[in-house]
């Protein structure tokens, strides 16, 4: 089973306060952002990851990769999943993600 630490709604992604607040508090090393139009957007990716924490991984995943990819986790992995409205965690979880 992944390693999910905390799911947060948060149409702005990764930013300042996710990146130093929400990710040290909760010990995560991975930040993946589970959001369709992201996944495919480079630019946006950019712009996280130079707000992300230089301690922990950033992915950028489809919900369905998301999906299909959640269960693969190391336990090593500490996820902290940030998905931009309800719709795509509903998704997430009606896709068997155990948030």
């Amino acid at each position: 089973m992944p390693n999910i630490l905390l799911t947060r709604i948060d149409n702005r992604l990764i930013h300042g306060q996710v990146a130093t607040q929400w990710t040290s508090s909760i010990g995560a090393n991975l930040l993946l952002v589970a959001n369709d139009d992201v996944a495919s957007n480079t630019f946006r990716q950019g712009l996280m990851d130079m707000a992300a924490p230089s301690y922990a991984q950033t992915r950028y995943w489809s919900v369905q990769k998301t999906i299909d990819t959640i269960h693969k986790a190391s336990d090593a992995q500490k996820i902290f999943i940030v998905c931009e409205n309800p719709q795509d965690v509903l998704k997430l979880v009606e896709g068997g993600v155990p948030i």
